[in-house]
């Protein structure tokens, strides 16, 4: 059954394939009905084939009968016609119906319309609905409840009209008007104790069956209404009482306590489960009957206003009821307030007046409840939210007045204060719920309806008591409240933006500056809260939302400059630990630098608070270690009491492990690929002692003295360059200035340690976005000090081995791993390549150092193909672009290229000699005209005393070169002769004279494909006039590359009875060659 089911899928969903014959194959393989005379068991094999059958229907899946009419397969008419379903006797043993009913009646009701399933359906509907036999409740209630799942039927109006009268009998004894309301300040349960039981008897009364009925029958109702073939008029006003008297009572039946009923457990789980589920259905049978109602009419305004104060009332009971959390209770709160929002909006603004009066104390009762005030408000909140937002967007432009009303009497509750600061020298009591969640409400809505108008409104009053009011000390109304401003700054309009981020980053900086004020006064814990938890969340909310590339820009300088003056305060403070009061910021900079391309032209003050940042990362070791990379392994340290020295940190943060927060660390991590090169040539603030010594004061430090913190940050720096300075050049660094080359250091090396060395603000791999291209930038500093050269030139390679040691990792990487691996290799390689040509030797040197250790570690960056051309063509370009002519210079680069690239070659030949042939052949083809006058002297004096032989060669080693049979490969692939054993290989003439013929096949190839395309194609047979060609259209590609295969078929059947041509064979390959070179890159 499952390949049968698996064709009907397929054939559903392509409904070109389906066909009558295929149709009747299918129900052919489906398994015999049981016999009509009597019940008889089904076999789960039929049941199977009924959904397969059904699957086809809403594709489209008639004409099996055998007039070829809209019929339905005939199992699945017989299966409804026959009311077998009905019997427990049809249903095969340990077999559920009901999911099997409620798979198939969606497949039915998604079907089209036919006179044969109307009918069929109708009269199952209507025995289900009569069925007396207890045995067979079951199903019929299985059955009815999967139709109203499934409803609207495709029933016809003359199969719909008996479905509606039998439907009408299910609420004989509403017809009288619904139970009156009760007055203002009546509780029924607020009676003598005889009152509520009363009360609860009543309930009780109500049969769980019937109720079950009757939701089943309101359900099947909604779809009869206002439909062709539906209830009348003074049906649908029968209908509606009794959905109105399930509605009423939800008032009485809410407000009975657990301990009131005589049921318990899962017997009035059930009950209370079934009358709620049966009163959502009657909601919307309200709704839909007053959608039907004439407009013009003054009973049908009436009628709208008596819906909604029901709708409301019954509102409020779900809200004030002990049931709330049941998932069907919040299901059927949701359905009223759809069906208030339904009712609203379907008269214009006529009843906008009449809800939003009531809808106050509505919103106000849910945000009284204490449940509501967690971090997850729970589905009513959330549903009175999601009304009052489709309201005030509905009323926004229909009375603009009213809905500012409402606005401003909800934000009136945020001043309110109760009296709750003081009472009887008690002291301070919670904040009352209902501020706390209404003041969540407001920033809501601000969030979902994203109107500066109505921000406006609400966030002057947050402000105000955060900065005056009861809000402007330590509170759970202060965190509230910070929370709703920066949800509020998320949106993005520029007033309200700044107004709470200049709130929120002077309430973080005060809180960083009242630690150790007093030390006899408790910090309390709600402001620890704040400057931990509460403001950082914030901070990294707003910089996660913020889409402006203005305000991002903005927030950008703001945390930078916030942090900046942090870490000034906590350097100050001594026996502080800077770590605690700076990293819970560090999360919301790497966000929002995260879209901050390093390598673009930077301000010197943003570029300023940057190595201001780096500079307190490294002081209070927040920086993941260097060292062994060793990933952080030590929770969050809160104690702000001890005294370590700077030293100690220092070293501790290169080597390990990691103190702080793991979340820090890799914040750290993606600062690094978004922060610019910490110096600007014309710029010397960056390194100036006066600068550096106003961020860190040695002497601040536990005590210790000026020198011997100078020698602990020294020793840090040493052991992060790996000892790669000399200790004389080390001693003549002051402290100040070791800590800003630390911070170099752990900048660049955890730049290349995450990405590959690969800034991640551009989107395409190239040699611009080479990590190599921030660290090059301290070594083109001029005047620089022979130490500090030292120390930045360690850096550079620091970053290399960091480089190698990711690329290392990835060495058994395959698929997309291995691209992105071999990706990253390129873009270093050629940017190196470029950087020879610098006008500084140092920089010159050390590219060469790097590019040589690169190839030697990586032998496959010699046959690249980027590399490759920009070592042959781009850096002749770039040679005769100079803005200064310098000959000396020039002389100077073009021979150091000269050298590479001889040794490139050779070492690319020796490891693939095809290969490296292919892209030398490659790149004598892609220049043409001028281009290829001006560097065709460099590259032939290249390659003209380049010569691969079959004896002795310049490398060491065995390479590739030395296996015979690759020199025969090569050989042939080159076009070169070999009929000596002892044979040598000369790279120019072979690359130049195959390029030439591989060019010439290219051309050949082009211009055929443009003389097909032209002349229209062809057509393999001619045909006579007026008549279609037999034969089908054929394309270039076909009919080319048969022709080609035809011609080497008769080559190697010559070949097996005489010598064929070997220079036309050759030819016949490098054209057949070239066509499908050609047929690749256009289908690229």
């Amino acid at each position: 059954m499952e390949a049968l089911n698996e064709l009907c899928d397929l054939v559903a969903a392509h409904p070109d394939l389906l066909l009558a014959d295929k149709l009747a194959w299918l129900s052919s393989r489906c398994a015999a009905a049981p016999g009509a005379a009597a019940p008889q068991r089904a076999s789960r094999a039929h049941l199977h084939s009924l959904l397969a059958l059904a699957r086809l229907l809403p594709a489209g899946g008639a004409g099996a009968g055998a007039e070829g009419d809209a019929a339905p397969p005939a199992p699945l008419l017989f299966f409804l016609a026959s009311h077998a379903f009905l019997s427990p006797a049809f249903w095969p043993q340990s077999f559920a119906p009901a999911p099997f009913l409620a798979r198939l009646l969606p497949l039915l009701a998604a079907a089209p319309s036919s006179p044969a399933l109307s009918s069929a359906l109708s009269a199952a509907l209507l025995a289900a609905l009569d069925v007396a036999d207890p045995t067979s409740a079951p199903l019929a209630r299985a059955f009815l409840s999967a139709a109203a799942a499934a409803a609207p039927l495709p029933l016809l109006p003359a199969d719909a009209a008996p479905i509606a009268a039998r439907l009408l009998l299910e609420f004989l004894g509403s017809e009288e008007e619904p139970i009156r309301a009760k007055g203002k300040g009546e509780d029924t349960l607020g009676e003598e104790n005889g009152g509520a039981k009363e009360v609860v008897r009543r309930f009780e009364e109500e049969e769980v069956d019937e109720l079950e009925r009757k939701e089943v029958a309101f359900r099947l109702t909604v779809h009869m209404l206002g439909g062709e073939g539906g209830l009348e008029t003074e049906q649908i006003g029968k209908v509606r009482n009794a959905a109105a008297r399930q509605v009423r009572s939800l008032t009485d039946f809410l407000k009975i306590r657990k301990r009131d009923w005589r049921e318990q457990g899962t017997q009035l789980r059930a009950r209370i489960n079934t009358k709620l589920m049966c009163c959502q259905a009657a909601v919307g049978v309200l709704v839909r009957s007053v959608s039907t109602m004439d407009t013009d009419i003054k009973s049908s305004k009436d009628m709208l206003q008596q819906t909604l104060a029901w709708f409301i009332e019954a509102t409020k009971s779900c809200i004030l009821s002990s049931w709330r959390k049941l998932k069907i209770c919040e299901e059927l709160f949701c359905t009223l307030l759809n069906g208030i929002s339904q009712i609203t909006v379907s008269r214009g603004g006529q009843l906008l007046p009449v809800l939003l009066i009531p809808l106050k104390p509505l919103v106000v009762s849910t945000c009284s409840q204490a449940d509501m005030a967690g971090s997850s408000p729970g589905a009513l909140f959330e549903a009175v939210v999601k009304l009052s937002c489709e309201i005030i967007e509905f009323g926004w432009t229909k009375d603009r007045a009213l809905v500012d009303t409402f606005v401003m009497r909800l934000a009136a509750y945020v001043r309110e204060r109760n009296d709750y600061e003081e009472e009887d020298g008690k002291g301070k009591e919670a904040v009352p719920v209902i501020r706390l969640n209404v003041i969540r409400l407001l920033a809501e809505l601000c969030v979902c309806l994203k109107k500066w108008e109505v921000v406006d409104m609400i966030l002057p009053l947050f402000i105000e008591h955060l900065e005056e009011g009861d809000a402007s000390s330590p509170s759970s109304l202060r965190l509230r409240l910070l929370d709703a401003i920066s949800r509020v700054a998320c949106l993005g309009f520029e007033k309200s933006y700044r107004e709470s981020i200049v709130l929120m980053t002077r309430s973080y900086l005060d809180k960083v500056k009242a630690l150790g004020a007093s030390e006899n006064n408790t910090v309390p814990s709600e402001a620890t809260t704040e400057r931990t938890e509460t403001l950082p969340a914030g901070f990294l909310l707003v910089a996660s939302n913020l889409t402006s590339t203005k305000l991002r820009s903005d927030y950008r300088h703001r945390l930078l400059s916030l942090c900046s003056d942090v870490g000034l305060v906590a350097e100050s403070k001594s026996g502080r630990s800077g770590a605690d009061l700076m990293g819970p910021l560090l999360p919301a900079v790497a966000d929002i630098c995260s879209d901050f391309d390093p390598v673009s032209t930077v301000e010197p003050s943003l570029l300023k608070l940057f190595r201001n940042l780096w500079f307190y990362v490294v002081l209070f070791g927040l920086a993941p270690p260097i060292q062994n990379n060793e990933a952080p392994t030590k929770p969050v340290s809160t104690s702000l009491g001890t005294a370590e020295s700077s030293s100690a940190i220092a070293l501790q943060a290169v080597a390990g492990p990691y103190m702080w927060n793991s979340q820090w660390s890799v914040a750290v991590q993606r600062i690094a690929q978004g922060t610019p090169p910490l110096v600007v040539s014309s710029v010397k603030w960056l390194e100036d002692e006066l600068e550096l010594n106003t961020l860190h004061n040695p002497g601040s430090r536990g005590g210790n003295g000026n020198e011997n913190s100078a020698v602990g940050q020294r020793a840090a720096l040493s052991a992060a360059l790996g000892g790669r300075v000399e200790v004389a050049a080390m001693n003549t660094i002051s402290g100040v200035k070791a800590t800003y080359l630390l911070a170099v250091a752990f900048l660049e090396i955890l730049r290349f340690s995450c990405n590959g060395g690969i800034l991640s603000a551009t989107s395409t791999l190239n040699r611009s976005n080479s990590a190599f291209s921030c660290v090059f930038e301290y070594l083109l500093t001029p005047n620089l000090t022979p130490a500090v050269t030292q120390c930045l030139t360690a850096v550079a390679h620091r970053a290399f081995e960091t480089v190698l040691s990711w690329l290392d990792d990835r060495i058994s990487d395959i698929g997309e791993g291995a691209d992105v691996r071999e990706s990253v290799l390129s873009v270093h390689a050629c940017f190196l390549i470029k950087s020879m040509s610098q006008r500084d030797e140092h920089v010159r040197d050390v590219s060469v150092k790097l590019l040589t250790q690169l190839k030697e570690k990586f032998p496959q960056v010699l046959w690249n193909s980027s590399c490759l051309d920009l070592l042959l063509i781009s850096v002749h370009n770039e040679l005769t672009s100079g803005p200064v002519s310098d000959p000396a210079w020039v002389a100077t680069v073009r021979s150091l290229y000269q050298k590479i690239a001889r040794e490139w070659l050779t070492s690319a030949l020796s490891y693939a000699p095809c290969t490296t042939q292919g892209l030398i052949q490659e790149n004598f083809c892609k220049p043409s005209g001028v281009q290829r006058t001006q560097h065709t002297a460099d590259v032939v004096s290249l390659l003209s005393e380049i010569r691969i032989c079959s004896g002795k060669n310049d490398w060491n080693g065995i390479r590739t070169a030395n296996v015979p049979a690759v020199m025969d490969s090569a050989a042939a692939a080159s076009g070169a002769k070999k009929e000596a054993p002892d044979f040598t290989l000369e790279v120019l003439s072979t690359a130049v004279v195959s390029a030439t013929v591989k060019c010439n096949h290219a051309g050949e190839i082009a211009g055929m494909r443009r003389l097909f395309s032209t002349m229209g194609g062809i057509n393999m047979g001619m045909s006579p006039p007026g008549t279609q060609s037999l034969h089908p259209h054929q394309s270039f590609d076909e009919v080319f590359v048969s022709k080609f295969v035809s011609l080497l078929q008769n080559f190697v059947v010559a070949a097996e009875k005489q010598p064929i041509d070997n220079s036309q064979f050759r030819e016949t390959c490098s054209q057949a060659t070239a066509l499908l070179l050609d047929h690749m890159v256009r289908s690229l």
